[in-house]
């Protein structure tokens, strides 16, 4: 009882802790204390895929004049974020384009320090969100967000819907304890741990990662690991892009519960890694699937 009281205080004590963005008098304060004025926006370049997808969410696509494209992954809505201009990749957007777009704002996610910097030396108001985190900072972003794209109602909106399927999805966890795992890598074999934004969807959902008792942010698997776990089900996210190569990777997968119940797939990354409102949807599609899963 006591192992257990201490993981779920540390949980809501990172969830206190560690917001992304914050709101303090009229100022919106992101990563590493960058910070905005809290007002209204209107022409926005975005760099972060999961501010995208808000966005869109939100209604607030119209703000959008340019985006930074990723080079192995979509960004939803997909019929409708390939038609948006592009300011380079989200490795390394282009300071030049941005500039030509004159924003009244950018916003960049936590690997784009360098980006910011030289936006702020030509005066463009630049926030640097570093959402991924955890379920708490995306349900406060998007109130701060509405606020940002006037799109206040809508946020409103969205953020009671997205904390809905949230609690649904707390109160849906069975009691049998499932075990598994979402992969990182094949080779070696890797996969997220608790902390980590899949790892996360992983203990909502109702499945106890087997990577709990390794150290790291992606622990390395070991055969003998793996046989003593013997996880029920097992997720390839990342380059992972089939059963197959999973299998073939890890030929002692076969002798596990999920490899001889066949309960093993593919997750779409964007939808596990990208801290955005669309996570909360993409649980549910997950219980659904481990709910008619031979276990």
């Amino acid at each position: 009882m006591g192992k257990k009281l201490g993981v779920v205080l540390g949980f809501l004590l990172i969830n206190i802790f560690s917001f992304s963005l914050e709101i303090k008098e009229n100022t919106v304060y992101g990563y590493q204390n960058n910070n905005i004025l809290l007002k209204k926006y209107n022409r926005i370049v975005v760099t972060d895929p999961a501010v995208i997808e808000t966005m869109y969410m939100l209604n607030a696509q119209d703000k959008i004049v340019g985006i930074a494209g990723t080079k192995n992954s979509k960004i939803w809505p997909y019929e409708e974020t390939k038609k948006l201009l592009t300011v380079g990749n989200t490795a390394k957007p282009s300071l030049e384009k941005i500039i030509a777009l004159q924003p009244d704002l950018v916003i960049v996610n936590g690997m784009s320090i360098g980006l910011a910097d030289s936006l702020k030396s030509k005066n463009i108001p630049v926030l640097i969100n570093d959402g991924t985190k955890d379920f708490k900072n995306i349900l406060e972003s998007i109130k701060i967000f509405g606020k940002l794209f006037d799109r206040e109602k809508e946020s409103e909106n969205l953020y009671k819907e997205s904390k809905e399927k949230l609690k649904i999805l707390e109160e849906r966890k069975k009691l049998k304890e499932i075990k598994g795992v979402i992969l990182y890598s094949t080779n070696p074999m890797m996969g997220f741990s608790k902390e980590s934004l899949p790892g996360q969807v992983l203990e909502l959902i109702g499945v106890k990662n087997i990577t709990d008792g390794l150290i790291g942010e992606r622990p390395i698997i070991s055969p003998e690991y793996l046989l003593s776990e013997n996880p029920q089900i097992i997720m390839g996210a990342m380059s992972i892009s089939s059963v197959k190569s999973i299998k073939e990777a890890n030929p002692f997968i076969k002798n596990t519960i999920a490899g001889k119940n066949n309960n093993i797939f593919i997750v779409d990354s964007s939808k596990i890694l990208r801290g955005s409102p669309r996570i909360f949807n993409t649980m549910e599609e997950l219980k659904k699937e481990i709910e008619n899963a031979k276990i």
